[in-house]
């Protein structure tokens, strides 16, 4: 098969990949180039450098394991097909000087033992740092069960690595997934989070950087499928708190299962996109605004309410903290109150010292969404609204994208994550 006909099987299996709620097709189409066809392409935010554009590369579809819920599994009927690291470098090299994209996310099926496709993989990484001189950002899923070396070596020269935990315990992917080795996986991921942690370290104490050997200084992502084992909310949130407590992550991954057409699982109700967004949330709940996994609220299964957004449900399952004095509450409990952000919090913080604010109209021009937070907050001991905001104004229903009518997808929504 030339590239241009490899292309066409690898890149056509970014068409269903999705993330939250709602959210376009990652696919965009570039005919015109000639052999560098569709192209998935997705701008992402980069830890000290601002934003970039990457090209996401399957490079290859072909995989040993025969996971149930898996589009790539072993005995599923599919075009398969294979880049080599030369011709994934020329790939990236050529849509790069296209002004197409700034940085590569590459993943990979696994045909056969890990070791020979981590070799690909770091064969990629070597030509891309050392022939090519490419200095820009590259994200690398790693191969659980790649030897030591190879880990070590990938996460040298890549600026992020990820790897796909699928589930939070052995005991509930064993059932979909019997040929994977949890145990090996989470090995993987050990040893990578503790290169990370370490080249910190380093870089800390003053160790200059290297262009050309970033050493994984973006930190480790890992994914988890939402919805295809019985796992709850809680249990997810609480493997995320697990992996941030012993560093080097960066944040995780949520795919919404999605029923793949000739699998095992294909008669298996989707889960709605909505509540992988919802574990988004809670997640940046967690990083982003200081909250504990012990104030987050979940239903009688363990599960994030759909109805409403994780912030909100945290405010009222905490009523007694409610309402907010807005002249006098730290920057931390303004964090608390539906409606305000980081941003807004640290502008009440600084303005209240030289302003006394009087009504929602002076709250609603520094930033504050009055509509969710009033109900929550109160000025000079007078509570600005009886009623506390609870449902989610949104476009959506909780249910929308699931539906009556079952429908099957050719292709995994989670890929290129």
């Amino acid at each position: 098969m030339d590239l241009k006909g490899k292309l066409a099987v690898l890149m056509s299996c970014a068409g269903d990949d999705r993330e939250g709620v709602p959210s376009p097709p990652r696919l965009r189409n570039a005919n015109a180039s000639g052999a560098l066809g569709p192209l998935n392409l997705r701008k992402v935010r980069i830890p000290g450098r601002g934003s970039a554009t990457l090209l996401r590369v399957l490079m290859t579809n072909a995989c040993s394991f025969n996971c149930h819920y898996c589009p790539m599994r072993r005995d599923r009927e599919m075009p398969r097909t294979l880049l080599t690291p030369e011709e994934l470098v020329r790939i990236f090299v050529q849509a790069r000087a296209r002004g197409w994209c700034d940085g590569l996310f590459i993943t990979t099926g696994i045909p056969g033992r890990p070791g020979p496709v981590a070799d690909k993989l770091i064969a990629v990484l070597e030509l891309l740092r050392f022939r090519e001189r490419f200095t820009g950002y590259v994200h690398v899923k790693l191969i659980p069960g790649a030897d030591t070396a190879q880990i070590e070596r990938i996460v040298k020269l890549a600026n992020r690595v990820s790897i796909n935990l699928e589930a939070p315990c052995g005991a509930t992917l064993a059932p979909i997934a019997p040929e994977k080795d949890y145990d090996l996986t989470t090995a993987s991921l050990a040893r990578a989070q503790s290169l990370v942690r370490l080249e910190r370290a380093e870089r800390r104490d003053g160790k200059p950087g290297d262009a050309l050997r970033p050493g994984g200084v973006a930190g480790m992502t890992v994914q988890f499928v939402v919805g295809a084992t019985p796992d709850n909310d809680r249990t997810f949130v609480g493997k995320v708190g697990e992996l941030y407590r012993t560093g080097g992550l960066h944040h995780p991954h949520f795919s919404a299962f999605r029923p793949i057409l000739d699998t095992p699982m294909e008669s298996v109700e989707a889960t709605p996109a909505l509540r992988e967004h919802r574990l988004y949330q809670v997640d940046w709940l967690v990083r982003g605004y200081g909250f504990d996994a012990s104030e987050i609220s979940y239903d009688a299964k363990g599960n994030l309410p759909l109805s409403m957004d994780p912030k909100t449900a945290s405010a009222l399952a905490q009523g007694a903290k409610f309402p907010v004095e807005v002249r006098t509450a730290p920057y931390e409990v303004l964090l608390r109150v539906p409606g305000i952000g980081p941003v807004t919090a640290r502008r009440i913080v600084a303005e209240r010292v030289t302003t006394t604010f009087r009504s929602l109209a002076d709250l609603r021009k520094i930033g504050v969404i009055v509509a969710r937070a009033a109900g929550f907050l109160s000025l000079g001991g007078r509570r600005l609204q009886d009623v506390r905001w609870a449902s989610q104004m949104s476009l959506w229903s909780e249910g929308e994208e699931v539906g009556a009518r079952h429908h099957m997808y050719a292709f995994s929504p989670g890929t290129f994550r």
